[in-house]
């Protein structure tokens, strides 16, 4: 049986949480760094995101999925590296705002090293684990626990146990008042 190596800085469910542990509510948000739709909801609510998350009205714990194929296991790797190493967000932001096309061969190493340094992540041990694929198989396992949590797909989000309507995802105005309801 192999021993399956797990990246520290997670949630014991296998997410990362953003946040202070003590907020107010708490956002469960599904993502795949390939998904453009996911994409679409880092540039239309990221910020309102880090608004809340900066006020301490929500965490956020991110649970990275990895379904689209070898692109995002890469991603998703470099992101569980990220967070053992406190620059997750920072990673995450880089990953959408340079998202390659699906399928396209993108989120290659030399991308995730390069997008990791822009993210603050130069240390030689990210170098190692993105280019040695660290938590790949980490990464695939957990996408398989995290598929059954979010049978619709992404970006998906859970607040506080109960799933958010997908048009408030993409609406900052009704996403900001239900996470300050």
């Amino acid at each position: 049986m192999e021993i399956i190596e797990v990246p520290s800085g997670h949630t014991p469910e296998g997410g990362v949480l953003v946040g202070s542990e003590g907020a107010r509510r708490r956002l469960v948000v599904f993502e795949d760094p390939q998904c453009p739709y996911c994409r679409e909801f880092e540039t239309v609510s990221g910020d309102l995101l880090r608004r809340e998350v900066a006020a301490g009205a929500v965490a956020v714990e991110y649970r990275i999925r990895s379904f689209l194929g070898d692109e995002s296991v890469r991603a998703a790797n470099a992101l569980a590296v990220a967070a053992e190493a406190g620059r997750f967000d920072e990673l995450r932001r880089e990953l959408f705002a340079n998202q390659p096309p699906e399928q396209s061969g993108g989120f290659s190493t030399k991308d995730l090293l390069d997008l990791g340094s822009h993210a603050g992540l130069t240390s030689p041990d990210y170098v190692t684990a993105v280019q040695e694929g660290r938590y790949e198989t980490w990464v695939r396992e957990i996408d398989q626990v995290f598929d059954e949590q979010d049978p619709d797909g992404t970006p998906s989000a859970v607040l506080d146990g109960r799933p958010v309507d997908s048009k408030t995802l993409y609406d900052p105005d009704r996403l900001g008042a239900l996470i300050r309801d």
